[in-house]
C-alpha cells in the first residue's frame, strides 16, 4: 500500500470517527441526567435567595423610610448612603438569580429535548 493511501485511509478513519464521537447520543444523556441533579439543587437556591432578597429590599424601604424622618442631616444621608449600599447589593443579587434562573431553564429544556 502506498503512503498516499495509508494517509488518506487514516484521514478517512479520523473522519468517521470524530462524526461518530459527536453523534453519540450516551454523551447527551449523561449531560442531561447531571442537568437534572444539578436542577433540583439550582432551583431551591433560586427560591432561598429569592425570599432572602426580597427581606432585605423590605428593609431598605424601612431604612429610607426611617432616615425620611430624622433631623439631623448628618444622620439622614448617613442612612441614605447605607440604604444605596443596601439596594447596589440587592440589584447584584437579582442579577444573579436571573442568571441561575437563565441555567435552570436551559436545564429543563435540555431535559424536554433528551426525552423525546
Amino acid at each position: 500500500m502506498k503512503a498516499s493511501a495509508k494517509i488518506a485511509l487514516v484521514a478517512l478513519l479520523f473522519a468517521a470517527l470524530t462524526f461518530w464521537a459527536q453523534s453519540r447520543p450516551e454523551t447527551s444523556s449523561k449531560a442531561a441526567i447531571g442537568c437534572a441533579l444539578n436542577r433540583a439543587e439550582l432551583q431551591d437556591e433560586l427560591n432561598e435567595t429569592s425570599k432572602y432578597v426580597e427581606g432585605l429590599q423590605a428593609r431598605i424601604v424601612m431604612l429610607r423610610n426611617a432616615a425620611g424622618t430624622l433631623q439631623n442631616p448628618q444622620v439622614r444621608n448617613g442612612l441614605q448612603v447605607d440604604a444605596d449600599m443596601w439596594q447596589a447589593e440587592v440589584d447584584h443579587l437579582k442579577q444573579h438569580l436571573s442568571r441561575v434562573q437563565t441555567l435552570v431553564d436551559r436545564c429543563a429544556a435540555d431535559e424536554k429535548v433528551n426525552a423525546k
